[in-house]
């Protein structure tokens, strides 16, 4: 592995990364291929190179290394829409997903999040169901913390920073009813409803029925 990781520090960012996920898809491909119905795990030495060449978080300090530009994040990006819509077959397309994003409980966390924002947001503007359907099994099986902070995403993004892009939140409900109702079970927890004077008369009432 040691050897791998010496090859993709040779590569500029964006072709790394691109191997990286390459990499996965033949690892994770031929296991689930081998073992149909189970779920292949990651090894130390694979995660360790998803989190330090696609999430930029550095492994070796000693190394100095160009980090990704915003121009090669967003073809990054792009290059995962294209796999995911790409890839035929759902088993591997959630391994995939799963180890990209499956939350490790450290450092790398956080570079996780911030992309999976993004992705998840540019798979939203470009009804990218695929995608959508990955992330709906992500929030339900993630943490609920981590679920309103991607709900807050896209709330932002959607909502807040461009409101007449909201069509394209509300397209998702035909396009990926799974994700959907997630992705509302997540935003309900961004707010406090009950200091909603009209919604707590009417769930009074409804109480009394």
């Amino acid at each position: 592995m040691s050897d791998i990781r010496h090859a993709l520090l040779r590569r500029d960012p964006l072709s790394a990364a691109k191997e990286v996920l390459y990499h996965l898809d033949i690892s994770l491909g031929s296991a689930l291929q081998n073992a149909p119905g189970a779920t292949p795990g990651l090894d130390k030495n694979t995660v360790d190179l998803v989190e330090e060449f696609i999430f930029q978080v550095p492994k070796d300090r000693s190394v100095q290394r160009k980090r990704m530009s915003c121009v090669q994040e967003l073809q990054l990006l792009e290059i995962m829409c294209s796999y995911f819509q790409e890839q035929s077959k759902d088993a591997i397309r959630q391994v995939i997903f799963s180890a990209l994003f499956g939350l490790q409980g450290n450092k790398a966390d956080e570079s996780r999040m911030a992309m999976l924002g993004k992705l998840v947001s540019m798979a939203v503007a470009v009804c990218r169901v695929s995608i959508l359907e990955c992330a709906a099994t992500w929030l339900q099986r993630s943490h609920s913390a981590w679920c309103v902070r991607l709900a807050r995403v896209l709330v932002d993004d959607y909502c807040t920073l461009v409101p007449c892009s909201i069509s394209n939140l509300q397209n998702i409900c035909s396009a990926s009813p799974r994700f959907c109702c997630q992705l509302i079970t997540a935003v309900t927890a961004l707010y406090d409803l009950s200091s909603d004077p009209d919604l707590s008369k009417s769930t009074s009432t409804l109480s009394k029925k």
